[in-house]
């Protein structure tokens, strides 16, 4: 249990971070930071740069999108592919972001052999079964999802902070 909830301590200290230095959840600037890396990215492109279900990093996207950070457009070379890019306002963002704990997590299990990701992988996949965490399509950390969670934000509910 201590190991989980330092994990878990890491990221909601990274999402903290985030909130206060850039105004953006941990998944807002982590989406950021990984469009930051390079060409423009289709959703599907982006969902494997992060770890992630499409669903789950589109709604992250569209946010995005929303605050004038990211913009979607078609592509020169192929018009039936959408990309996503930072717009100026989002690269200026990603400078002054602190690091995002999905990040520091990723460069930490990269000094882990093959064989010990695939081991911790299954053994954790195991262990949400057991809890019963399987169902539905997992939110990106610290990321709420819905119309409710998006209401309670606005309101200032505590149930809606990440304690």
């Amino acid at each position: 249990m201590d190991a989980l909830r330092h994990i878990v301590r890491v990221l909601r200290v990274a999402s903290r971070a985030a909130e206060k230095r850039v105004g953006l959840s941990a998944a807002q600037v982590f989406v950021l930071q990984r469009l930051a890396d390079g060409d423009p990215l289709s959703v599907g492109e982006l969902a494997a740069r992060t770890f992630t279900d499409q669903s789950s990093v589109s709604v992250v996207v569209t946010r995005l999108v929303q605050r004038g950070l990211v913009r979607r457009r078609r592509s020169r070379v192929d018009r039936r592919r959408r990309e996503l890019a930072l717009t100026p306002a989002g690269r200026a963002l990603v400078r002054r972001s602190p690091p995002a704990g999905q990040e520091q997590i990723l460069t930490a299990l990269e000094q882990f052999a093959e064989p010990e990701r695939r081991a911790l992988a299954h053994t954790l996949r195991r262990l949400v079964v057991r809890i019963g965490g399987a169902e539905g399509v997992p939110a990106m950390f610290f990321e709420d999802t819905g119309p409710s969670s998006a209401r309670r934000r606005r309101r200032g509910d505590a149930a809606s902070r990440v304690s």
